[in-house]
């Protein structure tokens, strides 16, 4: 019982031992007097002061983390974050592929070296990065995704757009499904002329977020690439249905009549091409 009373007590203790990352920087300082030299604290306190833009005060910070642990992974990457906040980019570059180099797993190197690669002009050696901090990194966010597709389709290389539908395709099995990946996808795919891929994709949207006008437009969309004219005025049918099934309040707004009339033109010209 003795030792069960004493674990309750222990583990606020243990909860409380760091502050949140959230903290101010004089709370950070607080807790710097109470325990000097402890290195999340200092990692926290350096992290603080690069992000709001105070490179000069950071510099002794990183300085001090560096000298106790010239190699762990979280020091390197505040020193080369230290160096692109005050200007230094080839520093920066520096310490980011030293950083890579000794850590190859570690995303958030490949992703700042990914950032410095892409704002000095080197498009090829900024996609490997953010390709590479794809991989590793455990919670990529949707933006990293998109980004590297986007890079890829600019850039526009041999393979370079089916390189850029499988970027987007591991987002959203990582992800889930997620409509602007597979916009992004559409987009491409299109291009390619992969139409029945794309239709798959509004099917997997629609099953994820059930019927709307907008998806059965983008869906005759691809019908109309595609020459399936028949079908596309079919899409058209389906939202126009939807649109007609909206509440009476939302029919008299300006914006709904609109809406209804391009698409019941848009279905009356799907018609007169499919009979062609």
């Amino acid at each position: 019982m003795r030792a069960l009373v004493f674990s309750a007590l222990l583990v606020p203790m243990l909860l409380c031992a760091h502050p949140d990352p959230s903290h101010t920087l004089a709370e950070l300082e607080q807790h710097l007097r109470e325990t000097p030299g402890d290195q999340t604290l200092l990692r926290q306190k350096a992290d603080l002061l690069i992000t709001t833009g105070h490179p000069k005060e950071a510099a002794p910070v990183v300085q001090q983390l560096m000298q106790e642990g010239p190699d762990q992974e979280e020091n390197l990457l505040l020193e080369a974050r230290l160096h692109l906040a005050d200007g230094k980019r080839d520093e920066a570059e520096t310490k980011a592929k030293d950083l890579v180099s000794k850590h190859p797993k570690d995303a958030f190197g490949w992703n700042l070296l990914s950032r410095i690669e892409h704002d000095s002009g080197d498009r090829d050696a900024a996609i490997e990065a953010k390709l590479r901090y794809l991989e590793f990194s455990k919670s990529p966010g949707p933006t990293d995704v998109m980004t590297c597709a986007t890079w890829l389709r600019e850039r526009g290389k041999p393979g370079d757009s089916e390189a850029a539908l499988e970027v987007l395709d591991r987002g959203v099995a990582r992800l889930g499904c997620l409509s602007g990946l597979h916009y992004a996808a559409i987009v491409i795919e299109l291009e390619l002329g992969h139409h029945d891929s794309s239709l798959r994709r509004i099917d997997a949207l629609t099953a994820r977020y059930r019927p709307s006008v907008d998806l059965e437009m983008r869906r005759t969309e691809i019908l109309e690439k595609a020459g399936r004219f028949e079908d596309a005025a079919e899409s058209c049918d389906t939202a126009v249905a939807l649109l007609e099934a909206l509440p009476s309040s939302r029919k008299r707004t300006p914006f709904y009549k609109a809406q209804f009339e391009a698409v019941s033109k848009r279905k009356a010209e799907n018609q007169e091409r499919a009979v062609k």
